[in-house]
């Protein structure tokens, strides 16, 4: 890191949050040269998970950050069911237990602070990255160029200025710095309060599946979740007139668990009591500065898509930053960040939303819902909104599937975070040297075939090549070389900033 008595010290990006969402956006950045500085007033990680479940996608972005090694570690998801207050079955979640085409299990519980931890210690021995560890955002101020940004230590109150040309608020619920590009906001009307505890168990307890969680609705539902052994969560849904005080007593709490766990066979690491909301901010842009994670969205828990909405937003919005600041693209890039990612998360809200007022209203009205047959939660990948996308070919902005080599193993580690050309050898070997020149330029992998998955997806489509950009959404899907080459054209001049995105 570098020497406190350096004034003003001159930075391409800097990231406020050293959350989920901020340390995947600078290990991203600082990955394709990036100068980063990462400012954090937590001087150590938080030691309990706010937040557990990735999915298929967003293990392949923990490819991208050398995290996805760790996948020994996680929990495969089994499933989740719903009960009605008499105990019947209203909805049943069955995870299959194959890998889906993104090449991971598609719903993993992986352990927060462990993650924290150790993106802290690799971007701490990252040339390009500098930590601002302990330091809080006192003011931020564009100024022609650049932005000035103020810190203060929390615990000497001395004071600093970064120089920055760019600069991502990544601080979470109570962002700061989305008051500078905040223009709205829409409320989908989700609002709940839980009780949160997290238990450490001495031994496995019975009669509560490893891999599956549960909700129990009723006047006072009930979420379990397992997250990495041996630590569990369950949430008691609260109603607005339920005296808080009371769940600080810790015969309470027992008292709540009695259900499923004996006293003695647990040590509590956490209780508090947490509001869930359901916004959307309209604004993640004020010229120089953005914002990301929760400082943009924030849903109910009901989906698990909270902290992987955040990875998205990291991947979507990294390779954009460093294709402006390299040069290469206009800043009329950086306006497709938010109008690809807030449709997308929007649809995460709106479902997280239904399912929290389900939920709510199951134990609460004298005649619930019926179950209806076949009920499950949908688990497709929705495309992104308009923006870098070809408008005029196919797929634009759908998540394609993860290539594989000749051994059967994804591409992922070897294409890296990169644009890619995926296509039969046929169409991809007879495309003209123009059209190769630009796949060099760009950077682009070029894998001819890519695996059965690859293969499924195109003949799915009737196309036979694509081209991918760095966080594996499409670009355009082709038919015929002809096609593939006005699709490789287009992107490069968009890329250029020489026509519109």
């Amino acid at each position: 890191m570098a020497d406190d008595t350096t004034p003003d010290r001159e930075y391409d990006v800097a990231v406020v949050g050293a959350g989920t969402t901020g340390l995947v956006l600078a290990y991203l950045l600082a990955g394709q040269g990036i100068r980063v500085a990462i400012i954090d007033p937590n001087r150590l990680v938080c030691q309990h998970p706010r937040a557990s479940h990735v999915d298929d996608e967003c293990m392949r972005i923990l490819d991208l950050v050398g995290y996805s090694e760790e996948e020994k570690n996680f929990i495969k998801q089994s499933g989740f069911d719903i009960f009605t207050p008499g105990g019947d079955l209203l909805m049943k979640w069955e995870i299959d237990p194959d890998r889906t085409d993104q090449g991971w299990h598609s719903d993993y519980m992986f352990f927060q602070p462990d993650f924290e931890a150790t993106m802290r210690g690799r971007l701490m021995m990252t040339e390009s990255a500098d930590l601002f560890i302990g330091w809080k955002v006192a003011g931020v101020e564009e100024v022609g160029e650049e932005v000035l940004v103020d810190i203060r230590h929390r615990k000497f109150e001395t004071e600093d200025r970064l120089r920055a040309k760019y600069v991502v608020g990544c601080d979470g619920a109570w962002s700061m710095l989305r008051k500078v590009t905040m223009t709205g906001l829409r409320d989908f009307e989700g609002t709940k309060r839980s009780l949160i505890v997290d238990v450490h168990h001495f031994t496995p307890p019975a009669g509560l599946s490893p891999t599956g969680g549960f909700i129990q609705s009723g006047e006072t539902p009930i979420t379990y979740v397992p997250l990495v052994p041996p630590v569990a969560r369950f949430q008691f849904m609260l109603e607005n007139e339920d005296d808080l005080d009371r769940f600080e007593d810790p015969v309470v709490i027992y008292d709540l668990l009695n259900r499923w766990l004996e006293p003695d066979s647990y040590r509590i690491m956490r209780t508090d009591v947490y509001e869930w909301n359901a916004h959307l901010v309209e604004g993640w842009r004020a010229g120089r500065i953005m914002i990301a994670g929760d400082a943009a969205h924030l849903m109910p828990p009901m989906l698990g898509q909270g902290m992987c909405s955040g990875f998205r937003d990291a991947a979507n919005l990294a390779w954009k930053l460093a294709a402006v600041v390299s040069g290469g693209s206009g800043e009329e890039l950086l306006d497709t960040y938010e109008t690809e990612r807030w449709p997308h998360v929007a649809g995460f809200i709106a479902e997280s939303a239904r399912q929290a007022n389900l939920i709510a209203a199951l134990g609460r009205a004298k005649q619930p819902p019926p179950r209806q047959d076949g009920d499950v939660v949908d688990r497709e990948h929705a495309p992104i909104g308009p923006g870098f996308v070809d408008a005029g070919g196919r797929l634009p902005g759908v998540l394609a599937p993860q290539p594989t080599g000749p051994d059967g193993g994804g591409l992922d580690v070897e294409v890296g975070y990169r644009f890619a050309v995926v296509g039969t050898a046929e169409t991809l070997r007879a495309v003209a040297p123009a059209t190769r020149e630009r796949w060099q330029h760009i950077g682009a992998a070029v894998i001819e075939g890519g695996g059965p998955a690859v293969t499924k997806w195109l003949e799915r489509h009737g196309v036979d090549a694509a081209l991918v950009r760095p966080d594996h959404y499409v670009y355009s899907a082709t038919s015929g070389t002809p096609d593939l080459e006005r699709a490789t054209a287009a992107m490069a001049a968009a890329l250029a900033g020489e026509n519109g995105a």
